[in-house]
């Protein structure tokens, strides 16, 4: 029974009706009353006896997903419905059924906070939430206050996402300030139209100089100067670093762009494993691949070639340091073109342990790309099994036809093509990969 409550959503061709139906069943006496009275088409009288189990103490996790499904299926809009009153219907039922589960599960690790539900404030938030160690905070839903009164329950978090943000919250500043070992930290701020770039969130930016020394994890998207980076060389015991300025905005000659390409160039992180970054104007990544004391195991790295051309200098530095600085590297993504394959060739000579590379190029022209075959050929490690790219990289089909044939003596290959809206991979193209593809020189593709 308790393998079965853990996570009863997830089963197939399981009813949501009898599931859904047997909670409001588990429900208190003065919940059901409360709801009985407001909400007249719940089925609260539909199971007779009690139940052999209190079946919501088995739950390993409380989603707020699950619980906002339940309304719909159970509640019925009524005939000329007044939508305040449907939504007052609607978080009265939510409100009751937060009330059960938290009352009744205990010592949860993982939470999807995305409910404007005063949960600190229900019987048994102590027991329930005192041990969380991951954290989704949505604050599209959770407030100052709400944050506030959690503090005082979690301080135990390990692995905290914040989404949705777009200013200095004092709730959520209190609340990362008093967690003790905060090892990951991920920031998803909230921009577009209805959303224009804000001023610096400032205290957000001391908060996590504060407690830089734990953090192992960092994460920011999709517009990093939306913090200081003030905080970036006290993350002495860095490891996972994704940056990623993907949010589409002009910003490279702002004082907060410059403020950041400064910071990126003092920084270091010597326990490194994971970077990524995207379309950061300042390019000074490659600085800090040359500063990771040899220990990246993965890099990805995106950079904007949209009504621009490519910067040869900053490829040919990034190729260097990767080649130089990365033996240990398994997984490697990157932009190149055709003038870059000596340096290609010299990453697959000195990173012995890759496992993956996917190129993209700005090229749309039929030059040196059968190049590259040749290289990953004569130069790649023998532990490559995966290759991906942009089909801006222009094979010949004669080109192809010889790589997979050269290919047959070793372990069968990943092989990936990114769409790029150009019709440089054509069906005999395709034919080619189908064939090799039949006979297992190819394990998968998805051309």
């Amino acid at each position: 029974m308790p393998i079965l409550w853990k996570n009863p959503s997830s089963l197939n061709k399981f009813s949501h009706f009898k599931l859904y139906n047997m909670i409001i069943h588990l429900l208190p006496t003065s919940s059901k009353k409360l709801l009985f009275d407001n909400i007249t088409e719940l089925p609260l009288s539909k199971i007779s006896g009690k139940p052999l189990f209190n079946y919501i103490g088995f739950f390993s996790r409380i989603s707020p997903n699950f619980i906002n499904n339940m309304a719909p299926v159970l509640i019925n809009e009524e005939i000329g419905f007044n939508k305040i009153r449907e939504e007052y219907k609607k978080n009265l039922f939510e409100q009751e059924i937060y009330k059960l589960f938290i009352d009744n599960c205990k010592d949860i690790r993982l939470f999807n906070w995305k409910t404007t539900q005063p949960l600190s404030q229900f019987q048994g938030a102590s027991t329930c939430f005192s041990q969380l160690s991951i954290l989704n905070i949505d604050l599209q839903f959770v407030t100052s206050t709400a944050l506030f009164g959690m503090a005082q329950i979690c301080q135990s978090i390990e692995h905290l996402d914040i989404s949705n943000c777009n200013q200095d919250i004092p709730g959520l500043i209190h609340f990362i300030d008093i967690q003790r070992n905060l090892q990951s930290l991920c920031i998803y701020f909230r921009t577009g139209e209805k959303h224009p770039i804000q001023q610096q969130c400032v205290q957000l930016s001391e908060v996590i100089e504060r407690k830089a020394a734990t953090i192992k994890k960092f994460i920011v998207r999709p517009i990093i100067t939306l913090l200081s980076p003030k905080f970036l060389p006290s993350l002495i015991n860095l490891q996972y670093l994704e940056l990623n300025n993907d949010c589409g905005l002009e910003i490279d000659e702002s004082v907060e762009m410059q403020e950041w390409d400064q910071y990126l160039s003092i920084a270091s992180f010597p326990n490194l494993r994971y970077l990524e970054t995207a379309f950061l104007p300042s390019c000074k990544d490659y600085m800090l691949i040359e500063k990771s004391h040899g220990n990246i195991l993965e890099i990805n790295i995106y950079r904007s070639y949209i009504d621009q051309d490519p910067d040869p200098f900053y490829t040919k530095k990034l190729i260097k340091a990767i080649s130089k600085c990365c033996p240990k590297i398994e997984r490697l993504t990157i932009d190149a073109e055709p003038e870059n394959l000596e340096g290609i060739k010299e990453i697959f000579i000195n990173c012995t342990r890759l496992k993956m590379i996917d190129l993209s190029t700005n090229n749309e022209e039929e030059r040196g790309c059968d190049e590259l075959l040749e290289i990953i050929t004569n130069y790649s490690p023998e532990s490559l099994c995966e290759f991906s790219f942009f089909e801006n990289w222009i094979f010949t089909v004669g080109g192809l036809e010889k790589f997979f044939e050269n290919w047959r003596k070793r372990k069968p290959l990943i092989f990936n093509k990114h769409y790029s809206g150009l019709c440089f991979f054509t069906d005999e193209h395709k034919k080619i990969v189908k064939k090799y593809l039949d006979e297992g020189v190819i394990k998968e593709a998805n051309c």
